[in-house]
């Protein structure tokens, strides 16, 4: 694949026939938001047609730090406390049937996930001989919460997700100080089929006003496109 950087110099670079300025009258955030917001929008598509979630569009956020909180807090009726994420976490896609958080976990590579739950499940967590032992996340508020039995050893967790803007989890780092995703070197999250998939949708729809405008070719720091000739390539 290929970082968000280098696809909208691509795209920039077919819109204008392989012909770009400084003082190009584009800007690469506003192609980035096109791109990002037909891939949430193609991503959807595919889910709700109960297609597999591909492993190229999911990111993890290796290292979420946990803090201990009462129970009451999320609107438990247990007795002491239970752990929440320190911080919120972003937002995934919504498809029709559930937001696409695919995973949450230790950070181990070996440990198993926990089981995720819906909110209104809560309260029958642990009734059972085969579920006591078990360790459960849900999701509040934006928050991940962790209950189950042993949590009290755990410090951090990952989570995995399709989230509705990729850059939302550069602000996490992992465990070695890295970024959870670095825009300027990370592969954009998405697969090669779909990124054929929006290119012609934004070439054909989104982008085509652009496309239809002339581009700046005098580089003196003015945007001169009014005086330039129309980008006619076909």
């Amino acid at each position: 694949m290929a970082t968000i950087k280098e696809i909208v110099y691509d795209l920039k670079n077919i819109i204008r026939g392989g012909m770009q300025s400084d003082d190009e009258i584009i800007s690469d955030r506003q192609i980035e938001f096109q791109v990002d917001s037909l891939r949430a929008q193609f991503i959807r598509q595919d889910i709700n047609k109960r297609r597999s979630i591909s492993d190229n569009i999911k990111q993890i956020i290796p290292a979420m730090e946990l803090i201990s909180v009462p129970a009451a807090l999320a609107g438990v009726s247990m007795d002491g406390n239970i752990l929440r994420s320190k911080n919120k976490i972003p937002n995934a896609i919504e498809t029709s049937h559930s937001d696409l958080i695919t995973a949450i976990g230790p950070t181990g590579v070996l440990s198993m996930n926990f089981h995720m739950i819906p909110y209104n499940r809560v309260p029958w967590v642990g009734s059972n001989r085969y579920t006591k032992r078990m360790q459960f996340a849900f999701l509040l508020d934006s928050y991940v919460y962790v209950i189950g039995p042993d949590i009290e050893f755990i410090e951090r967790i990952k989570v995995e997700g399709v989230w509705q803007n990729p850059r939302d989890i550069s602000a996490y780092m992992g465990a070695n100080g890295a970024k959870a995703y670095d825009p300027e070197t990370h592969d954009y999250p998405l697969s090669t089929s779909m990124l054929d998939m929006i290119k012609q949708s934004m070439l054909t729809q989104n982008l085509q006003p652009l496309v239809q405008m002339p581009t700046d070719t005098t580089n003196n720091s003015r945007s001169d496109a009014q005086q330039a000739r129309p980008n006619t390539q076909r």
